[in-house]
């Protein structure tokens, strides 16, 4: 296992660096922040070192190149810094950076570098881990690719499955699906897999930059080139030489830019606006789209040519609402992070509200759980989320669909009222009513097990204790909550024992997720 060395002067950014490394089993060793003049070469070799640029005390992109350049090759480096534009940071990564974060690093993007890090220095890099490893099988997800895509649904096995296929090759890559699925993740995870792993991965969002930019962004400018350009800048393109060029929104791209796109996928050279020097490149695209790009193309506003340029693999990414099964494993992941990332005390869900979220349909998919999840743990009374947290509109929602019991349904109406209508809850006069008062049913009683032949002997006594009732109800007054209890704790540790401790598949087993079982065994006092 590669050592991991955190050389950061600022002691709160310190903690949160190795206490993120400890929770991936790591043992990170802090070493004085770095400073220019002084060498890293007694490092152990194919160490990962995580340091603060800032720390070097000096604005000179040219003297911090040369500090990174200096550095052994062996070296894993992921550097962190406040202020320093993209081009000095594509220079950084060409000096010898695997990955760059600023300061303050976001938590998920800080959690997906150190993954990313750490499976490059592992000595089975080389080979992308299978879906069925120990690693993916303890943590309930089948990713492997060193990110948050978080599910074990068969539909997204088969995204899993096309990802360590199409990772192997240079061939173009569309990823489609609606907005909010994780497009950028699979791109991360494509690139992540393949053989361009040390080199830049450089994302466009092709919908957020205006028309008249977005040129500009990709081939970059010469000196003069329009008002503004004071200096030479190089764009996405150049940046992603060697390595991936991730355009995300693609079917947001104007006809104009369209035609020039169509020419660098053929040639992979440009030349910069305003300049007339061909610069040539080796990069792999890799598009997505939240658009029916085909009917795009019927209406006249995208490049047939273009379209079957980039559509030489199709990864369509499901929606969540057609993956329900994944939702526990998210809610727990996104609620993790929210202990870390807000200090949230919540730690698990209330069944029936997992219930009510895993039928709704999640038009923003997985951005909007996410969302949800925060506004809800910021609301919430206790450590667990129940239907009180949930928004108004939801639970409305599911009021309506009866998902969330109201009061007086367990009542049957008489037969010859409607059955589908709701029991009126207002006592009515004698006069008034003409028919027969709702009753309750007690026709599941008919369906009571025979266990009046059971052995009662080898029977231990908090078995006899919870089965008696369903014989003979005894003479002695029962204690509901106490039984109940106890009821829960055995099912609980016969799903742990047929699951041989792992809590994951015993939360499969009974039906809940891991934090809730978490939390059942810590109110039952069993070791966790």
């Amino acid at each position: 296992m590669a050592k991991v060395l955190v050389a950061v002067k600022n002691n709160k950014l310190a903690q949160t660096i190795m206490g993120a490394c400890q929770d991936r089993g790591q043992e990170p060793e802090r070493i004085p922040s770095p400073e220019l003049g002084t060498s890293w070469s007694d490092l152990p070799l194919e160490a990962i070192v995580i340091f603060n640029l800032d720390d070097l005390v000096t604005k000179s992109e040219k003297k911090i190149l040369a500090f990174i350049e200096s550095l052994p090759k062996e070296l894993r480096l992921l550097g962190l810094g406040s202020s320093f534009e993209l081009r000095a940071v594509t220079a950084f990564f060409r000096a010898g950076l695997s990955d760059f974060l600023s300061i303050p690093p976001d938590p998920l993007e800080l959690s997906q570098a150190l993954d990313n890090i750490l499976a490059l220095a592992s000595p089975q890099s080389t080979q992308p881990k299978t879906l069925d490893s120990p690693e993916t099988k303890k943590t309930g997800s089948k990713s492997s690719f060193g990110h948050s895509i978080i599910g074990q649904s068969r539909e997204l096995m088969k995204v899993f499955r096309l990802i360590e296929k199409v990772a192997v090759s240079d061939a173009t890559v569309m990823i489609q699906g609606e907005s909010g699925t994780g497009k950028e993740l699979i791109a991360r995870a494509i690139h992540q897999a393949s053989s361009r792993r040390d080199k830049p991965l450089i994302p466009v969002n092709c919908g957020a930059i205006p028309e008249e930019l977005l040129e500009a962004e990709f081939f970059g400018h010469e000196k003069g080139a329009f008002t503004g350009a004071i200096r030479e800048r190089i764009g996405r393109f150049e940046m992603a030489d060697g390595g991936t060029i991730f355009l995300d929104e693609i079917g947001d791209m104007s006809p104009k830019l369209q035609v020039k796109l169509l020419r660098v996928l053929q040639e992979r050279e440009f030349e910069r606006v305003g300049g007339q020097k061909i610069i040539e490149v080796d990069i792999r695209v890799i598009t997505a789209t939240n658009l029916d790009l085909l009917k795009a193309v019927s209406d006249g506003r995208f490049r047939e040519d273009l379209f079957y340029r980039l559509n030489v693999i199709p990864l369509l990414i499901p929606p969540l609402r057609e993956r329900s099964e994944d939702i526990p494993l998210l809610i727990d992941y996104f609620l993790a992070r929210l202990r870390e990332t807000r200090a949230s005390q919540v730690v698990g869900i209330e069944p029936n509200t997992l219930k009510i979220l895993m039928a709704h349909q999640w038009p923003g998919n997985i951005r909007e759980l996410e969302n949800l999840l925060e506004r809800m743990v910021i609301l919430a009374e206790g450590n667990i989320l129940t239907e009180e947290d949930l928004p108004p509109r939801l639970l409305e929602k599911a009021r309506s669909q009866k998902l969330v019991p109201k009061l007086a349904t367990f009542l049957e109406p008489a037969a010859e009222s409607d059955a589908t209508s709701e029991p009126d809850l207002e006592p009515e006069s004698d006069q008034e009513s003409s028919e027969e008062e709702p009753r309750l049913d007690f026709s599941f009683l008919a369906d009571k097990p025979d266990l009046s032949d059971l052995d009662w002997t080898n029977l231990a006594p908090e078995l006899k204790e919870i089965i008696e009732p369903l014989v003979a109800f005894p003479d002695r007054p029962v204690d509901l909550p106490t039984l109940l209890a106890k009821y829960e704790d055995v099912l609980i540790g016969s799903a742990l024992e047929l699951s041989g401790g792992v809590k994951n598949e015993a939360a499969r087993r009974l039906s809940i997720n891991r934090t809730t079982l978490i939390e059942k065994l810590r109110k039952l006092g069993r070791q966790t």
